[in-house]
């Protein structure tokens, strides 16, 4: 299966500020750090279409692992920290598809440069080194979740990737696919030791964008009904 995202005109873009920790219980941890919050960034049936992607050419969504490394055998199954569904799909043109389309809602990424606002907390990864770094794409390995009743991901942070093309990864792009309505599973970002924490809702089409440092969060306990995210 092919995904057909079509591209659409500057006037249907909307602003898109980046997250004000301060009014949130985070303030305090996080300020200065990047997240943003983005609706309507998909529509319904384009969201049901990447439903479809996921699950052709036979795919079946199966118990998500843990991984510490890109081996294909660098992970394991630990249903304490990790309780949910996935399927990963490898799709070059998909996640071209949607880099194109979340592209003009992040202008402040296309460039990081020491001393820019947004440089010291998303990309400062070596002390030594302060190199400029440039927004090229998404990342094809494409994770499609899917949280079910009672189904968890626990407190975590993400991990730089660096693929062996030299690309790597400094922020998380998470797509709410799912039907809106349903109860529980939204993304809780939080503290380190959990005594704050502000929780993203799941709503159709919205998309979240967060650094990979130091943002700890966790995938909420599901209710009723499933809900979807990619990649």
């Amino acid at each position: 299966m092919k995904l057909q995202l079509e591209d659409r005109s500057l006037s249907e873009i909307s602003q898109a500020p980046v997250l004000d920790w301060s009014t949130t219980p985070l303030a305090k941890d996080h300020a200065g750090r990047y997240a943003k919050i983005i609706d309507n960034v998909f529509t319904p049936e384009e969201c049901d279409a990447l439903i479809a992607l996921a699950q052709s050419d036979g795919k079946q969504f199966t118990p998500a692992f843990v991984n510490f490394g890109m081996g294909a055998s660098d992970k394991f199954i630990d249903l304490e920290f990790r309780n949910s569904d996935r399927i990963l799909r490898f799709d070059q043109d998909a996640a071209e598809q949607m880099y194109r389309r979340i592209l003009p809602y992040i202008p402040e990424l296309v460039e990081l440069k020491p001393l820019d606002r947004y440089w010291e907390c998303i990309a400062n990864i070596d002390k030594h080194l302060r190199p400029t770094w440039k927004l090229v794409g998404m990342n094809e390995r494409l994770s499609f979740l899917r949280y079910g009743p009672g189904q968890y991901f626990r407190e975590h942070a993400d991990t730089f990737v660096e693929l062996p093309d030299g690309r790597k990864s400094f922020v998380t792009i998470q797509i709410y696919l799912g039907e809106d309505g349903v109860e529980g599973g939204a993304t809780r970002l939080q503290n380190s030791i959990a005594t704050r924490f502000f929780d993203v809702e799941p709503k159709k089409g919205r998309v979240l964008i967060f650094q990979q440092a130091n943002i700890w969060h966790t995938g909420r306990r599901g209710g009723e009904g499933k809900q979807i995210y990619s990649p």
